[in-house]
């Protein structure tokens, strides 16, 4: 947005509380701003729930599992992006979020 003087002397910057204030034709214009909308996809909502199963279920792992799952990652050599072996929960997280393969044979 721009600097804009209005005919008060008054200098306004963007958005001010719920006015916008914008050039339109080389005069001040206010107008209402209107609040987003919030439209979610299908798409969307079915990856946050498949988010929150997964949450819920490295919650649910028992503290051998987690045990398990971590040595695991640093037997297999699984990794992050840095290269630093991955803790049971980033793990578990991982294992939740796979999507399944389908592999058809002839």
């Amino acid at each position: 947005m721009v600097k804009i003087a209005n005919e008060y002397g008054d200098v306004k910057v963007g958005k001010q509380g719920e006015a916008v204030y914008q050039r339109h034709y080389g005069q001040q214009m206010r107008r209402q701003l209107k609040p987003k909308t919030g439209q979610v996809s299908k798409t969307q909502l079915e990856q946050r729930l498949r988010f929150k199963q997964a949450l819920d279920w490295r919650k649910s792992l028992t503290r051998d599992a987690r045990r398990y799952l971590e040595g695991f990652a640093i037997a297999h050599s699984i990794n992050d992006e840095y290269g630093i072996p991955l803790t049971w929960d980033k793990f578990a997280l991982k294992i939740a979020l796979q999507q399944p393969r389908l592999i058809l044979l002839d």
